[in-house]
């Protein structure tokens, strides 16, 4: 298992950990992610990595993740483990669109399923994926300011 390391943004990167941690033996969650096959951002990590410039002596970051190893492929996890600062750009934006959507399906199902307010279901998000870096009112305010765009598209739509 070939990890690296590069940075995002604090709260998407506890999500990560919330969401994919690596187990140890022990089932306790450590700082290495794992992304499974099947979702997009594995294609896009694969996409990113390119090899170790020799300037390079450390690598840094707040994100520890295991690097995909495609078996038809030519790129092996140990020679090509290396995410720029631009590749770790693009990863954030796709990360980011991720999460959002994530959030928006839990909010929905949490409502409209298990009758559960929209307050409490962002607050089972936060503390279900452990992120500490913001507090759970502001996922609520984001899905509402979300809500409103549709709904302002809806109108829009409709009136032409």
């Amino acid at each position: 298992m070939h990890t690296t390391k590069f940075t995002i943004e604090d709260y998407l990167a506890e999500y990560l950990r919330g969401k994919w941690g690596v187990k140890d033996k022990d089932g306790n969650h450590t700082s290495v992610v794992r992304i499974p096959e099947n979702i997009y951002l594995y294609d896009i990590l694969s996409s990113i990595t390119i090899k170790r410039p020799r300037h390079i002596k450390e690598i840094e970051g707040n994100l520890e993740i295991v690097i995909p190893h495609r078996r038809e492929g030519n790129k092996k996890p140990e020679v090509y483990s290396y995410v720029s600062k631009k590749g770790a750009k693009l990863f954030n934006k796709s990360l980011k669109l991720f999460f959002r959507a994530d959030l928006h399906e839990y909010l929905d199902h949490k409502k409209h399923e298990e009758g559960i307010s929209y307050k409490d279901a962002g607050f089972m998000f936060v503390a279900e994926l452990g992120i500490e870096s913001f507090d759970s009112e502001s996922v609520t305010k984001n899905y509402s300011r979300w809500r409103q765009k549709v709904r302002n598209r809806k109108k829009a739509y409709a009136t032409r």
